[in-house]
């Protein structure tokens, strides 16, 4: 969803500058609960569009402070943008589930990691457009992958921790570590760049001589099959 259109004269221009300070501490109070997929930059776009609603709207007669009353709508104005963006995120929760089933049954009938192609073919989609649908959900696909790698504990030991966290890190750490060597090299060096050099795609993409949408795709294939084969393993679902 594009974010809303503002259109402001330079006296509205200044009032809103003095206040987005009170946008920013709404989105991070908000977003604090939020997946990583969804953009905070949208989140104060439409916070500013709340506070221009209470800039129209205050009356000080009322006695309650301007800061009071534009919170509320501020916040008012960012949850109704969630409440219109939960369809779409169930919708594409269901088709990530949807691939990732497919991969983790392909696992499962070959004995091995489906190709692209196959995988492509379970779900109904030429391979090039299953690139381009993981591409689209690449957001949702990297918070599910490393949502899970948190669930599976895999954090640097903290004193304390007894001998069992130990093990089952140790697990998932080894489990990670089969599934990184049955991905292709691009996808190694893409995934290695990323959570390891800190690159950003873009960045990724200018040393592969990729495109960024290209780069998107291949760490997204990769994490769908990362993923899988930790649910196979039995490390979270």
């Amino acid at each position: 969803m594009s974010r809303p259109e503002l259109r402001r004269g330079p006296a509205q221009d200044e009032r809103v500058l003095r206040y987005m300070g009170l946008v920013r501490a709404v989105v991070q109070r908000l977003s604090a609960s939020l997946p990583a997929h969804v953009p905070r930059e949208d989140l104060a776009a439409y916070g500013v569009v709340g506070l221009l609603e209470a800039l129209r709207r205050y009356d000080p007669s009322q006695g309650v402070r301007f800061e009071t009353f534009a919170w509320h709508r501020i916040r008012g104005a960012i949850l109704d943008h969630l409440r219109s963006l939960d369809l779409a995120v169930r919708s594409d929760r269901q088709r990530l589930r949807r691939i990732e089933q497919a991969q983790e049954r392909l696992q499962g009938m070959l004995g091995r990691e489906p190709t692209r192609e196959e995988l492509a073919a379970e779900v109904g989609l030429e391979p090039d457009h299953l690139d381009a649908e993981l591409g689209r959900l690449h957001g949702l696909v990297v918070s599910s992958f490393e949502e899970l790698v948190r669930q599976a504990s895999v954090d640097v030991p903290t004193p304390g921790e007894g001998p069992e966290e130990l093990v089952e890190q140790a697990e998932v750490l080894d489990a990670l570590r089969r599934g990184l060597a049955r991905l292709s090299e691009r996808e190694r060096i893409v995934l290695g760049l990323y959570y390891y050099e800190g690159l950003s795609l873009s960045e990724i993409g200018a040393v592969l001589d990729l495109t960024e949408s290209r780069v998107c795709q291949i760490q997204a294939a990769a994490l769908v099959r990362l993923r899988a084969l930790l649910i196979q393993e039995g490390f979270g679902r």
